[in-house]
């Protein structure tokens, strides 16, 4: 699947037909890709301008990485749509004999190690954009910081869902020590988000008198 490729319009049909692709976790994606969207065009709203003319590179990185991850976190959504398919397929599998029940119970434990991996990358990947959030609440165009707002918001929410989506298909992992891993790794991809958040927040609020 090729999420990128829908219109808006195609995209939401999709998620609310009984079609289970795209699911939670490719729409945790896509709203991280959009955090870094708007945080784009905040840079392209303030790069060029005289009154930033001394934050311009750094804008021009913020941006830079911006569009880096934007174009990550697409090809995660439809990495996850293609994750589930796997799962799928791998619990489609014959079951008759006692061979094929235990290439079956492999060929799960794989798909869902590969379907747990893609939102935590997710949900690193949605971090970073909050963090790209909180420099650009620094130092960005003004009129620009409603904007810087939203795009944290939906970077945590994004964040937050991946590492549902990831927690529940760990329960059916068996492979301990690939659990305890993306445990980790969730947990921290989340440690700071809400203190990044309140901080980014705060920087918008206390530069809104600037307008």
């Amino acid at each position: 699947m090729d999420i990128s490729s829908l219109t808006i319009d195609e995209f939401l049909a999709r998620l609310g037909s009984s079609d289970p692709t795209p699911g939670g976790g490719a729409l945790a994606a896509v709203s991280g890709a959009m955090a870094a969207a708007m945080l784009a065009m905040v840079c392209n709203l303030t790069s060029g301008r005289p009154r930033y003319a001394h934050v311009e590179a750094q804008v021009r990185d913020i941006l830079t990485q911006t569009l880096a991850w934007q174009q990550r976190l697409i090809a995660l959504a439809n990495a996850d749509a293609d994750a589930y398919l796997a799962v799928r397929d791998a619990y489609r599998l014959p079951r008759s004999t006692e061979a094929e029940r235990e290439a079956r119970a492999e060929a799960i434990e794989q798909s869902m190690r590969g379907a747990t991996e893609v939102p935590v990358e997710t949900a690193e990947a949605a971090r970073k954009v909050l963090h790209l959030a909180f420099r650009s609440a620094e130092i960005t165009n003004v009129t620009t910081l409603g904007d810087v707002a939203t795009a944290a918001h939906l970077a945590v929410a994004a964040a937050r869902a991946a590492a549902d989506q990831a927690r529940l298909n760990l329960l059916t992992v068996h492979d301990a020590e690939f659990a305890a891993a993306m445990v980790q790794r969730i947990e921290l991809a989340l440690a700071d988000a809400e203190s990044v958040l309140s901080s980014t927040l705060e920087n918008v609020q206390a530069r809104a008198s600037e307008v």
